[in-house]
């Protein structure tokens, strides 16, 4: 057919016959004999219906097309080896999978990835999903997970305890903290966490832990992703109630800035989570010196 690729075989001999200018040495380069070169590249000639080479005192000439389908085929080999050898090389690699939620990845366990990678001198690598059946799916080594610890068959270590209060950009905090005690900036948002198990505490279990109702504005935007309400909460669109733990880098660097000192607690929060014995191996037991607060390190074992 017109449009169908010469072979594979034709390709290589060319290329190598191209490079060392002799049949015979391209030969010995793919491990093949002299006799096979000569028919593949003349099996490419009558495909291409071209000339490819002509003998100057017994030394191989490329002729014109033999330059312009060399420029061609050298880029395409080298593309292909480079990929090759990249695939090559990540299947030899070790990876270390963590799933977890998005918020969490994105604020709390993405500046810790490259102490992780240095300590274990393993590639790291997250998968990131919204439900807790979801995440235990995941053929991952370890995950973090929301609860209190208790997931059959596995192992956990507490992280970081819930503890809640409302956040806010910068810029929104001085327009609201220039308006009177208990009135807000008119359309300021309260980012609402949707949350149909019921499994994190919320701005009404915030309010009755504090006695806070006078804080709050009546606007609500809905989301249905921690990480979400974070980045809108930074984009100054609203006030998102923070898993303080999660986000101590910002509010240490000032993207955020806590609006309230109030704080509401639970029995919950989130926990590494390997499966039995995890955490008795070294690789375990290096990624719990990596990641575990000071407050959790006396967590036992579930």
């Amino acid at each position: 057919m017109a449009d169908s690729l010469p072979t594979l075989k034709g390709l290589r001999a060319f290329e190598e016959a191209y490079l060392l200018r002799n049949f015979t040495a391209a030969a010995k380069s793919l491990n093949v004999q002299q006799p096979a070169i000569s028919y593949q590249i003349k099996r490419l000639e009558e495909d291409l219906g071209v000339s490819l080479f002509a003998k100057e005192r017994g030394r191989l000439v490329p002729t014109r097309p033999a330059n312009e389908l060399f420029e061609t085929l050298s880029k395409s080999f080298d593309a292909i080896r480079s990929t090759s050898n990249k695939l090559r090389t990540a299947a030899s690699e070790p990876v270390l999978t963590f799933a977890t939620y998005p918020g969490i990845g994105t604020y709390w366990l993405s500046p810790r990835i490259p102490i992780l990678s240095q300590a274990l001198s393993v590639t790291t690598k997250i998968v990131t999903l919204a439900k807790d059946a979801d995440l235990l799916h995941e053929n991952a080594d370890c995950w973090i997970m929301f609860g209190q610890g208790n997931w059959p068959r596995h192992d956990a270590r507490l992280l970081i305890r819930e503890e809640v209060c409302p956040v806010v950009a910068p810029g929104l905090a001085d327009r609201i903290q220039s308006f009177p005690e208990g009135r807000f900036p008119k359309g300021v948002p309260i980012i609402e966490l949707e949350d149909p198990e019921n499994r994190w505490l919320n701005w009404e279990d915030w309010q009755r832990q504090t006695n806070g109702g006078g804080l709050l504005p009546t606007v609500r935007t809905i989301v249905n992703d921690h990480g979400f309400a974070l980045h809108l909460a930074l984009s100054g669109a609203g006030i998102a109630l923070a898993w303080l733990g999660t986000i101590e880098q910002l509010l240490s660097g000032g993207s955020l800035v806590r609006l309230s000192n109030d704080v509401a607690t639970s029995e919950a929060g989130y926990w590494i989570v390997g499966r039995s014995g995890f955490f008795e191996t070294d690789q375990g037991r290096t990624i719990l010196e990596v990641l575990e607060t000071p407050s959790s390190r006396s967590s036992p074992n579930i």
